[in-house]
């Protein structure tokens, strides 16, 4: 009796010490809606070269509100020429802009505190946001 007490308490430390803690933030991962501060900004010449470089100067912002499922507008500074979006997957959205008429397909991360937004470029470009 001893020993399946035993066994069964070693089981249930092996269990418990082996389960990870849940430490993702409230809005969790895939969270796009709120308020972002640009803080990174990335331009390819075209030669590979390009580096996520800090931005200086008056804070920027984008605002990513939700108004359907999974549809969203655009407000803010830092992009001020998108209007509207809608998320295709956890990694694409459709990208509505005052300068062209079609929709355009930006790649997207985010985390609870980070998103990074990567339009369609010929060479590589991309903006690094944290969550405010």
């Amino acid at each position: 009796m001893k020993k399946i007490l035993l066994l069964l308490l070693a089981t249930v430390c092996i269990i418990y010490v082996s389960c990870k803690k849940n430490t993702i933030d409230k809005d969790g991962p895939g969270e796009v809606f709120g308020k972002w501060k640009l803080t990174e900004t990335m331009f390819d010449p075209g030669d590979g070269s390009g580096k996520y470089k800090k931005v200086t100067g008056d804070a920027k912002y984008l605002t990513l509100e939700k108004s359907a499922d999974k549809a969203g507008k655009f407000s803010g500074n830092a992009m001020p020429d998108l209007y509207a979006f809608r998320i295709l997957d956890s990694v694409t959205m459709e990208v509505f802009s005052n300068t062209y008429k079609t929709p355009s397909t930006y790649r997207y991360k985010v985390s609870a505190k980070y998103l990074q937004l990567n339009p369609p470029c010929i060479e590589g470009c991309g903006y690094k946001f944290v969550r405010e």
